[in-house]
């Protein structure tokens, strides 16, 4: 390796250095530019028309000269990567160096360019991991590849279509060598570490529940039967409360094998009543998934001509102003946001739920109308205040339940 080999990192942070230059989303500020580059890396072994590079840097769009806004972007790109070859003080030609070839109306990553490039030493090391027929050094490899991987897979970029189908890919990968190492180090009886993995790769990906899954099962081989329990309840609060979904059926099946091993006992319906009263229930509005949410409705609809209240069913939509119908990174943020001013600002007596990647819905109980605009109008001008994208559009509808 040189100073002028490039390390080019794709699995979370997007960037390329050198002893000559750094390039990063940040320091460049053109997502475009970010775009161009990732996609010639990922695809480095093949050419790319023009009209296939149009069509990813300009989806569903119309330039009035797109080859034209191509050929500027690619000079653009090109100044850039100029500054990680410095020209030698003799004035040699340098042309060796040109990272982007264009030929025959395609363009392509140079392969004569040196390159230590994250996602293809991840693949490398997991496809020797399987091929290795000693468990020891195949955990080797399985190590190797686990602390590649920094993240999802250009995460600047996560809505793009070539981008999500990639995503996916590694992070399928991610999972089955975590798995793998967990099992490797089951073998071992070392569960302590096994529970340091899953906490490691939980960091990266709170969903996968596989990885959770395994960290239950080390609790286990431990005889850490409660500890166990309070780590599946941690993780269920989780995928309803915050991400609005059901556990799975292999996470019902590790609750199944706790409580077998779990002391039998008796509470009385004292302890039973103060067990739902004082719960581990955080202080503000209740989230849960669509479901649960759906059944709370009904039962509201039920309840409501004997109440003196009146219940509210209320719609809360983002929308990217710049890309409608896409749901973007910011827009991600944005809910994540405006998730963290209704947890809080609400009462605890309303509920709410995520009904859409982009929407929450509320059910908001009030003396009258007024009530309800008055909540309404507390939430908006909260998220006002605390909003990060200007082009990001709240609507807010709502509706009387009778």
């Amino acid at each position: 390796m040189s100073e002028t080999t490039l390390y080019i990192k794709m699995l979370g942070e997007f960037s390329i250095k050198n002893g000559y230059n750094n390039f990063t989303h940040i320091n460049n500020k053109s997502i475009q530019i970010t775009r161009l580059l990732s996609y010639l890396i990922a695809n480095k072994d093949t050419e790319v028309s023009k009209d296939k590079l149009i069509d990813v840097l300009w989806p569903e769009e119309n330039a009035a000269n797109p080859s034209g806004a191509l050929r500027n972007l690619v000079y653009r790109a090109r100044q850039i990567l100029a500054d990680f070859f410095p020209k030698p003080e003799d004035g040699q030609d340098t042309s060796e160096n040109e990272c982007i070839l264009f030929s025959k109306s395609a363009y392509r990553w140079n392969p004569a360019i040196d390159c230590v490039i994250d996602i293809y030493q991840f693949e490398q090391a997991v496809n020797l991991a399987e091929k290795e027929p000693d468990p020891d050094e195949q955990f080797v490899w399985l190590q190797k590849a686990h602390d590649l991987y920094h993240g999802d897979f250009l995460n600047i970029l996560s809505s793009d279509e070539w981008v999500i189908f990639r995503s996916v890919y590694y992070k399928n990968l991610y999972t089955k060598i975590t798995v793998n190492m967990c099992r490797y180090l089951s073998s071992k009886q070392n569960y302590s570490r096994v529970i340091r993995l899953c906490e490691a790769s939980s960091l990266v990906d709170q969903m996968d529940e596989q990885i959770h899954i395994e960290k239950i099962h080390a609790y286990l081989k431990m005889h850490a039967p409660s500890q166990a329990l309070a780590y599946y309840y941690s993780v269920s609060d989780l995928f309803t409360q915050k991400f609005g979904i059901d556990i799975g059926s292999d996470m019902r099946k590790a609750y199944q094998e706790i409580i077998r091993q779990l002391p039998n006992y008796h509470q009385d319906i004292t302890g039973l009543e103060e067990n739902l009263r004082n719960g581990n229930a955080e202080k503000g509005t209740f989230y849960c998934n669509f479901d649960i949410f759906k059944n709370i409705y009904l039962i509201n609809l039920r309840s409501v001509r004997r109440s003196q209240s009146k219940r509210y069913l209320t719609l809360f939509t983002l929308m990217d102003n710049n890309h409608p119908d896409e749901i973007t990174s910011d827009l991600i943020e944005e809910m994540d946001n405006l998730y963290q001013i209704l947890s809080k600002n609400l009462r605890s007596n309303d509920v709410f739920t995520k009904s859409s990647p982009s929407q929450f819905s509320l059910i908001l109980t009030v003396a009258n109308e007024n009530g309800c605009k008055t909540a309404i109008s507390r939430i908006v001008d909260r998220y006002s205040k605390k909003k990060l994208h200007n082009y990001i559009l709240l609507q807010v509808d709502y509706r009387l339940i009778q």
